[in-house]
């Protein structure tokens, strides 16, 4: 069975990003803000193996599956053939194997993979929906666990909402769930030691930057800052847009010299945001350097 999501976070903050709009910038500080420019077309996220699925004994009333028949095998491959980069053939061809196979062995792998190809072809209500979905055929799958916590505090996320704490309490409890998820992931025979261990620290950056986000909508500013600091050191390819709240978060507790730093890491790549990080690290520079205020 193939797995979610790639080795390679690729393109951070691509498609979460472009759903950013004015909702998060509203809750910048007035040193931060701007017009929120567009963003990058694509996120690809990374992933391996999986938590063991709940089995039978965790749901004996569940039915029998079917037999499986050869027509739904070549569907079924013919569907992991493609790759996430074919995102609207991998959709039509996921929509019409779950439409001839409702009750498929498969539907679960199915469902997780389409939760990515939603995602980067901004489809973002069918995202959720088809993550629900999954994570109710398997709660332990730590891929879409991860996706969802990072994905749902930002991705059409309004903030005056009348969901908004709902949504904000489901990605956390989607964040700590894949935290303590990922160390019973068994290393699939067809990965390398590095290879493994890579993907583990991608779902546990995903997690952090989860919960980092959570945090800096209520407001928790230190919080925020301790999740976003754990997600940029633990994930190979940290999210830019997770420096640049870093950043943010810094300033507000006056930690220039880190706030600095901060957005000097999402200032060095190209991205939507990359000339506001570089104005951003001027700024906690001259905080940092600036004398302290004569006491009263």
């Amino acid at each position: 069975m193939r797995n979610l999501m790639s080795g390679n976070r690729g393109v951070a903050a691509a498609a979460v990003a472009a759903a950013l709009g004015l909702a998060l910038f509203a809750a910048l500080p007035a040193e931060a803000q701007g017009t929120p420019p567009a963003q990058p077309a694509q996120q690809q996220q990374p992933a391996a193996g999986q938590a063991p699925p709940p089995g039978a004994a965790q749901n004996p009333a569940a039915p029998a599956q079917p037999p499986v028949t050869k027509e739904e095998e070549d569907a079924y491959k013919a569907f992991t053939d493609l790759t996430p980069q074919q995102r609207d053939q991998l959709i039509s061809t996921g929509e019409d194997f779950l439409s001839k196979h409702p009750a498929s062995l498969y539907r679960s792998a199915v469902y997780a993979r389409l939760v990515l190809a939603y995602l980067n072809s901004g489809k973002l209500d069918k995202m959720f929906s088809t993550g629900e979905k999954a994570l109710a055929e398997n709660p332990n799958n730590v891929d879409v666990l991860a996706l969802m916590c990072t994905t749902l505090p930002v991705a059409g996320f309004d903030p005056r909402a009348l969901d908004a704490n709902q949504k904000l309490d489901q990605a956390e409890k989607y964040a700590k769930r894949a935290i303590q998820l990922a160390s019973t992931i068994t290393k699939p025979a067809t990965m390398t030691d590095e290879e493994f261990t890579n993907s583990i620290h991608v779902k546990l950056g995903m997690a952090h930057s989860g919960l980092g986000r959570v945090y800096y909508w209520e407001g928790k500013t230190a919080d925020s800052v301790n999740e976003l600091g754990l997600s940029v050191k633990t994930d190979p390819s940290p999210d830019l847009l997770d420096y640049y709240l870093l950043g943010t978060g810094e300033l507000r507790l006056k930690d220039y010299s880190d706030a600095g730093a901060a957005f000097e890491s999402c200032g060095k790549s190209a991205w939507a945001w990359q000339d506001r990080c570089k104005k951003s690290a001027e700024d906690a520079k001259k905080m940092a350097s600036a004398p302290p205020a004569a006491k009263p």
